[in-house]
């Protein structure tokens, strides 16, 4: 038995019982920490908000967790293998948007952009981005601590 996050939603890809004071979240890749400060004033330039950030090196389960979505495409255990080979940033944002789609898609074109200046390969890409608001959930309970993002946590086999 292996531990994993479950997502619960309802309806919309979130339950009420989550927290919404953030409808963004961002890992700056291993080997691309030197970027943070730019990254960072990027967000700040575009009125995002950091609710919460943590340096860590990822565990094997935390970024198959995270990169699931991707677990029968070949690359995967490249992804991975990158993934846990060395510190990474996460945050939490809050974006200046009404809507989280806006958010979500600001934050696509963050990655885009940063991608094509520092990217070196298709999984050494400088940083990854939620794709929606139910991603953007899980992941950050999966980065961060998930008792504080209130997921609801349950054995099962992965």
């Amino acid at each position: 038995m292996k531990s994993a996050f479950i997502k619960e939603d309802e309806g919309y890809g979130y339950n009420t019982s989550m927290l919404d004071n953030y409808d963004g979240f961002i890992i700056i890749k291993p080997g691309f920490l030197k970027h943070t400060d730019e990254i960072v004033r990027e967000l700040q330039r575009r009125d995002f908000a950091i609710v919460e950030a943590m340096e860590k090196i990822l565990t094997r389960e935390e970024a198959e967790a995270i990169y699931s979505c991707h677990k029968d495409k070949p690359f995967f255990e490249e992804l991975i293998e990158y993934m846990t080979s060395g510190p990474c940033i996460g945050f939490a944002l809050l974006s200046p948007f009404a809507d989280r789609v806006s958010a979500i898609e600001a934050l696509t074109h963050l990655k885009i952009k940063y991608r094509k200046r520092y990217g070196i390969d298709f999984t050494r890409n400088v940083m990854h981005s939620s794709d929606c608001y139910q991603s953007v959930l899980y992941e950050t309970a999966v980065f961060f601590d998930q008792a504080k993002f209130k997921l609801k946590h349950k054995e099962h086999d992965l």
